[in-house]
């Protein structure tokens, strides 16, 4: 079985790893994660985390943060390039990136994915609050001490009191009414995806709890 490790790259690091990519999505997609880390981090704090093999190949990339209190692990950008996808890589990388999270007592996972990439998502067993204001679908979780391969059996185990725990008002403040705001396009796709995410998607069962409390 094949050995993988994460290594953290430096914006010069990073530009020189995904210029290997050959194929044009993938190089887009690495340009504009560049792009919105420059925007939104500095490079100084945290970079980017690689995958790679016992080839020290570089397989995966993915941008996450810890917060200052080790309170979220938040992830934003996860790829893998075209050539390498199929593989498991991106599990691979966020079993490694949660573990390492867990080391630093780090209590919850964050994520909004876009629609493409629920499939993946919902695979290893996430759900879904609500879409946050750019129509992507908003997740956040009690990370369990047995890492991504303990997030199933939570959510089969916890009710919805108990995922969300003191985040009410926080996971409101972020999907609150925004499906009333998506275009005629993006409706027809939000349709299609609820459906498709079935029990994963748990907007009603939020909208219940918050009239109660």
């Amino acid at each position: 079985m094949p050995l993988f490790h994460l290594e953290s790259l430096n914006r010069d690091a990073y530009i020189t790893s995904i210029a290997t990519i050959q194929d044009y999505e993938s190089i887009r997609f690495a340009d504009q994660s560049l792009a919105w880390w420059d925007r939104h981090f500095s490079w100084n704090t945290q970079g980017c985390a690689v995958l790679c093999n016992e080839n020290n190949e570089h397989l995966c990339y993915l941008f996450s943060k810890i917060d200052r209190y080790s309170e979220y692990l938040t992830l934003y950008n996860l790829f893998t390039p075209l050539m390498k996808q199929h593989k498991g890589y991106a599990t691979h990388m966020l079993r490694l990136i949660l573990d390492q999270a867990l080391k630093k007592h780090v209590k919850r996972i964050t994520f909004s994915s876009v629609s493409s990439s629920l499939d993946f998502y919902q695979l290893l067993g996430f759900i879904y609050w609500g879409i946050n204001d750019i129509g992507d679908y908003y997740c956040n979780l009690p990370l369990p001490q047995s890492g991504l391969d303990g997030i199933i059996a939570m959510i089969q185990e916890s009710d919805i009191k108990t995922l969300i725990g003191s985040n009410l008002t926080k996971i409101n403040a972020k999907i609150d009414e925004n499906e009333r705001r998506l275009t005629p396009a993006q409706i027809l796709i939000y349709e299609a995806d609820i459906v498709k995410l079935g029990k994963s998607y748990v907007r009603e069962e939020l909208k219940i709890l918050k009239e109660l409390s």
